[in-house]
Parts: structure tokens; sequence; C-alpha cells
């Protein structure tokens, strides 16, 4: 194939040059494109980060609620249970049957809790492979009965503590007593149980008259966890931060000691130049703390995008950061953004002029294409003009599927006939065979074939297809009826086969046989080795 295929007159079917010339013209106008981005790719590598950062915002918010989310409607179910059960804290035995499974299957719950105005507090945890349980009864400075379990729920060990725990001085307590119907996160805060930074969601509810709060723990470790399995860019970072402006620092990345140590957050006000993070969450502060849009600001002599986004309806609780890399070409392909335009308009023009090229070059030829297929739209009118035009390369007759005519007995000369017509198509450009339709031109129906029904004659016509061909050329095949005249006439429409098709006949010899003009053509083995190498 030369450049210039397009340009002259080739010989072989038109469809095939039609194929090559398309092939052709989509490998050019790839070419181009290819060209044009190793020409432009270090103007365009980085650029578009607003646009980035502001997907990559959306999706860690949206990992880090699909975190959530499902904490929340957990709570829910929770204490609608406990409503219809009438538990109270008290009631161990039966809250833990209801809140481990719980826990087993959500990662992401680190502890449940519930309690009472009186001061009552069930809790519950994982402790290795198996449970924690913590049971404290009403009134203040009640000692409490911790008690350890195995994976089934057996007692291990059970303890008495003194404690001076009141779980209503806890910050999800308090939330929920001020607002109780209301599903409410807390701002992150230390767990008293594990020493570890987390959030709760809990919500408070009535008892025969008193509040309850049931609540479960999240902590700030799985959330961090959950935004970094997420796909930000390789030059960019997420993080996790409070409204109040700390950064949460793993317990590994924590270098310096820090009034806020125990929470996991250090503040950014504090420590100006510091690493990314801080820098972000700093620049977010002289901001005016924005929850939408971007934010662009300098780290290490780089220029960074932040963009940031409550996790939950309260500002002042946590936040996710996501920065990327401003792209210094950004600006570049700005301010050149008519050289863009020009080579985009000339690909588009280039395209458009070898498109008309072909249909121009291929007009004629494709109107005067044989029809390979009949429109079941408009069957009687296709078999019309097909009967009227004659036999051809792509178009044959055979008066009959079976029957001899002239012995009046069926005859298997007669099968093989128009299989090896059938053949003849999938070895070369596909057609159509008219079964019910002398060579003449004479439409004479099927009847002669003496079927019992319409069905047999499908089976009978599947059968032999089957045997003499293959069952595996069946897919290029299809066989129909049709009225024609107040006849019924079938209609094999072949398509160009892939693999090269044998005929077996009643020798048990394999025939390969080509069509040529309208007659088929049986080849010695010589000439059909080198038909199918060039072929197929």
């Amino acid at each position: 194939m030369t450049p210039f295929s397009l340009l002259r007159t080739s010989s072989g079917p038109v469809r095939s040059r039609l194929l090559r010339d398309l092939v052709l013209l989509v490998l050019l106008t790839v070419g181009l494109l290819v060209a044009i981005n190793i020409l432009l790719i270090n103007l365009i590598k980085e650029d578009l980060a607003e646009s980035r950062i502001e997907a990559a915002t959306a999706l860690v918010r949206d990992e880090v609620r699909g975190l959530l989310v499902p904490v929340e409607q957990q709570l829910l179910i929770i204490r609608d249970g406990l409503v219809a059960a009438g538990l109270t804290p008290a009631d161990e035995g039966a809250l833990n049957q209801r809140l481990t499974p719980i826990l087993a299957h959500m990662g992401q719950i680190a502890a449940a809790i519930d309690a009472s105005a009186e001061g009552a507090e069930y809790f519950l945890r994982r402790d290795g492979d198996g449970w924690m349980s913590r049971l404290q009864e009403a009134g203040t400075g009640q000692p409490v009965r911790v008690t350890r379990w195995d994976a089934e729920l057996r007692p291990l060990e059970t303890r008495d503590e003194a404690s001076e725990h009141d779980p209503r001085t806890r910050p999800w307590f308090s939330a929920a007593a001020d607002r109780p119907g209301t599903l409410l996160w807390t701002r992150p805060y230390v767990f008293e149980s594990t020493q570890v930074p987390g959030l709760t969601a809990s919500l408070g509810w009535m008892q025969s008259g008193q509040l309850r709060v049931t609540a479960l723990d999240v902590t700030i470790q799985t959330i961090v966890e959950s935004i970094e399995r997420h796909a930000v860019a390789a030059e960019g970072r997420g993080f996790l931060f409070s409204g109040a402006g700390g950064v949460y620092v793993p317990e590994d990345d924590a270098r310096t000691p820090d009034p806020e140590r125990a929470s996991g957050f250090f503040s950014a006000h504090l420590t100006p130049g510091g690493p990314l993070a801080f820098d972000a969450v700093s620049a977010w502060n002289l901001a005016g703390r924005p929850s939408q849009g971007l934010i662009r600001f300098n780290s290490s002599g780089v220029q960074w995008w932040g963009g940031f986004r409550p996790l939950t309806e309260d500002l002042s609780g946590g936040w996710s950061g996501v920065v990327l890399p401003v792209s210094e070409t950004l600006a570049i392909l700005q301010s050149r953004w008519h050289i863009v335009a020009l080579t985009v308009l000339g690909i588009l023009m280039a395209s458009l002029a070898m498109t008309t090229l072909v249909v121009r070059k291929y007009h004629r030829q494709l109107r005067d294409m044989p029809k390979l297929s009949i429109d079941r739209r408009r069957a009687e009118d296709d078999l019309r003009e097909l009967v009227a035009s004659g036999e051809s390369t792509h178009l044959e007759f055979k008066s009959t599927m079976r029957m001899n005519l002239h012995s009046k007995v069926t005859g298997r000369e007669i099968e093989m006939a128009w299989l090896k017509a059938v053949a003849a198509f999938l070895n070369s450009e596909g057609g159509i065979l008219l079964l019910g339709v002398s060579d003449s031109g004479a439409v004479l129906g099927l009847e002669a074939d003496k079927f019992e029904n319409e069905d047999k004659c499908r089976l009978h016509f599947k059968n032999l297809l089957n045997h003499h061909i293959g069952a595996e050329y069946a897919r290029f095949v299809r066989f129909d009826l049709y009225d024609l005249d107040d006849l019924r006439v079938g209609a094999v429409e072949c398509e160009r086969a892939d693999t090269p098709a044998f005929l077996h006949d009643d020798k048990n010899r394999e025939l390969f046989i080509i069509r040529n003009g309208p007659s088929n053509i049986e080849l010695p083995i010589s000439r059909a080795l080198k038909y199918i190498r060039g072929r197929f």
C-alpha cells in the first residue's frame, strides 16, 4: 500500500479497495494526531490542573463519604432495633449479640456505644480476635465492669475497675443531647478508651421519657487510609485536617512535639513554611476557609493547586484536602491557544478533504455494487429486482432444492449443485442463491420439492449445510422463505467467510470452489493453495 493509493485506480473488488483506502485514511489521521501530540507533549503535560484538582477533590470527598454514610445508616438501624427490642445499656448480652456482627462486617466502625441520661453506658470494641465490652451503671463515679469475649462471645475475663468516666461529658453525648433526633458527627477528638483520634456519629433519642444516645466511632486513621487509597495523581496528595486548621499527622509521621500531639492534629498556624499539607491548610486559612473552588499556593518553591471539602455538614469538623502541582505549561498553552486552534482546524480540514476524496472516488462504484442481502421490509420488491437482473458473480438461481424436474425424483446431484454455489460464495465475495427460480429467471417455487412443511424445508437445508460444508459456517449463511408471484421461494444469503470453506461430496472428497462470474469453479490443490494464501 502506498500513500498515493487514494489517487490512482487499482484492481480488485470495490469493497476491498474501499476498505483499504478508509484504513489508510484512518491511519493518516491518527498519524497526524500522534505527530501533533508528540510536538506538544511538553506543552500540554500537567495542563488543565484546575479541572483535575476539582475532579480529584470531589472524588476524594465522595470516597470518604462512601466510608461514613454507611455508618450513619447503620446507626439509624441500630437505634430502631433498640427501640423495637426495648433494650437498655444494661442488657449487655443482647447488645453484644446485636452489635458484634455489625462491627465484624464494617471495618470502619471502631466501637459502638449506648448511654443514658442517668450516666449508664454500654461500650463495645474489637479486642484482637475477640471483643471487649464495658458496662457502667447509672450515676457518677460508679465502677465499670470490663469483660473480654472470644470470637463466639464466650466470656474470657471479667473485672471491675474504679473509674471517674462519665459518658455524659463526652463530645458525642453532649452534641446529641443538644439536638435529639438529629444524627451528628463530632469534631475530631481523642477516644478515651484507645487514646487514638477519631470522629463519632451519635444520635439522641427518647426511651420512656428519658434521653438515650447511641454512637459509633470511626478512627481518623481509617479515614486517612481511605483518602490514600483513592487514585489521586502520582504527583498529588490527599490529606485530612480539621475545621480549626489542624493537619492530621499519623503516628509514624510525627517529627516534633506539639501541644496537640494527643489528638494527632498539628496546627498549620504554628508551622509556617512546613510540609506541603501545612502550607496548603495555611493558604486555606488565609483565603477564608472556602468549601468550594481552588486555592493556589507556594510550597518549597513549587506552585500548587489545593481543593478542600468538608466531610460532614459541620464545617468545624473534619475536612479532606487534595493538592496537585500547577503545570507551568498551562500559561504557555493559554498564550498559544491560537496555535492549538489552527492545528485542530488543520486536522479537521485534512480529514474532511481525504474523506471527500474517497467518497467521490467510489461514488459510482458504490452505487453500482451488487446486492448481497434482502431487505425484509420490502422482500418481494428486492426479489423481483434480483430475478430481473439475472445470474451474476453474486447471484445464482436453482429451480429446486432436491427434486430433479426431469426424472421427478429427488437427486443428490441437485443438492450438491446449490451447495457448490454456497461454498463458492463463502470463498469469494459472498452472494445470494435463489431456490425455486430457473436459470432463465422463471419463478417456479419450491412446491416440487414436496416438503411436509416449511420447518422441514429449513431443517433439510441446515442439515445439508452442516454435513457438506460445516456447522461453523452457519454464521455466514442465512436461509429464509419468501412469497414471490404467489409462490414460495428460498433465498440463501451468503457472506464472505473468514476461513476457507471446503465442500464434502458424496465420494468423501474435499472440493474447494470459488465464484468466477456466473459460474462456480473447482480449483485443483495447487491453485487452491495459492488462492487461499492470497485470499485468507
